[in-house]
């Protein structure tokens, strides 16, 4: 790894990327690999980071809830087709905002037609979408006289907004996660934390991952802090100036301490290490959190043909394939599964047909590839997201992890 290491570190002295924490695995641990690059913070009083150290994972939470979800429907406590009505009545008779009235400004609301499934949840084509990334529905709070953030309020506050298509019709990546994890609490009479401790982190022996870092004090005292890359945004959120300079930030996004409820979407915390259990897991089809016929369907594509060419639209925006796909070709095929994406050829040195991935917006990002029994993770804390000097480094790592790998070391 020692291109890798040399590229990462000469980058982090450079002031191009802050911190991170790499780790990766092939399915034996023969070729494990975990190191901590760089300080935890780029404020004066610096400390070095560690394997140890604590990440927001953001959008990464979305597998964790995924997997729950999934489990749930092993134990026979929901199912993927059914009307998720039955455990999230917030959802019933649910509208779709068609627009807005020209003179007055007033919503146009049409009641939906079809019911949202956990499929849908799950797939982001359930017509749920993120206010931050729908001008629409952002339009829609202010006719409400409502501010809109991303710890404001509940989770349900936060997630129930009008649908932007009819369930099933489309894509539009969303709070659907989010909704998912509402329906494990539910279901199981359990926070969406503690099911996730039980049913997760205790097969696996992980130990660092919580939504609440209140509770978890040892965790709060090795929690990164944020950097930011000046120059401003574009209009998906990433980079406007990928050679903008970086700074620490007092902004650190999301709450660590204080939030009412468990955001399955966005709110978790965990060191890279253990999250790595997860994927490895995952990526080793070892049973321990899904079935091999679960898992086989979770990673198997699930769209339509219309909500497939919506997806397929929107990867072909560089910024948007950054945030889901970064490093990955543009003209790589994909599919979306049951709470991740899906590359549907191989890579070039790199993860096979049929890999599963996603990331959290501080430029943190995942995959797990079952054809190859490897999986990785690259944690850094660093906004806006999709950075490409940051995607460069961590594509360097999978191609170095690979070849690690293939060469028996």
């Amino acid at each position: 790894m020692e291109n890798f290491e040399q590229k990462l570190e000469n980058a982090i002295r450079a002031l191009e990327v802050p911190g991170a924490v790499v780790c990766g695995s092939d399915a034996q641990g023969k070729s494990y690999y975990a190191k901590a690059f760089g300080f935890n913070s780029l404020k004066d009083d610096q400390k070095p980071m560690t394997v140890d150290s604590v990440f927001w994972v953001a959008s990464a939470t979305k597998l964790w809830s995924a997997i729950s979800a999934l489990q749930c429907v092993e134990r026979g406590l929901m199912t993927l087709d059914e009307d998720v009505t039955r455990l999230l009545p917030e959802l019933k008779d649910i509208e779709i905002l068609k627009g807005f009235e020209p003179d007055s400004g007033k919503p146009i609301l049409v009641k939906a037609k079809k019911t949202i499934t956990l499929r849908h949840l799950l797939t982001h084509t359930s017509g749920l979408a993120y206010d931050a990334f729908t001008p629409e529905l952002m339009q829609w709070r202010a006719t409400r006289g409502e501010e809109f953030g991303l710890c404001m309020g509940t989770v349900l506050w936060r997630c129930l907004t009008p649908l932007v298509h009819e369930p099933g019709e489309s894509y539009a990546y969303s709070t659907g996660l989010d909704w998912a994890g509402v329906m494990v609490a539910r279901a199981t009479k359990m926070t969406l934390e503690e099911y996730i401790l039980k049913y997760i982190c205790e097969p696996l022996g992980i130990k660092d991952i919580s939504f609440h870092l209140e509770k978890r004090p040892d965790m709060l005292s090795r929690l990164c802090e944020m950097s930011e890359r000046q120059g401003g945004m574009t209009m998906f959120g990433t980079p406007a100036d990928v050679n903008g300079a970086l700074q620490w930030t007092v902004n650190n996004i999301w709450k660590a301490t204080g939030l009412e409820d468990d955001a399955g979407g966005a709110g978790g915390y965990a060191t890279v290490i253990d999250y790595l259990k997860i994927t490895q897991s995952l990526a080793n089809n070892d049973e321990k959190l899904l079935s091999s016929s679960m898992l086989d369907q979770m990673c198997t594509p699930q769209l339509g043909p219309e909500a497939q060419a919506t997806a397929e639209m929107l990867l072909k925006f560089p910024e948007y394939h950054n945030i889901a796909a970064p490093g990955v070709p543009m003209d790589t095929k994909f599919g979306v599964g049951l709470g991740s994406l899906i590359v549907l050829e191989d890579l070039p040195g790199g993860r096979k047909k049929g890999s599963i991935n996603w990331g959290g917006l501080p430029n943190l990002s995942w995959w797990a590839d079952r054809a190859s029994g490897v999986s990785g993770f690259y944690g850094s804390q660093l906004v806006p997201t999709a950075d490409p000097k940051t995607i460069e480094m961590a594509m360097a790592f999978e191609r170095e992890l690979y070849a690690k790998v293939n060469a028996g070391v």
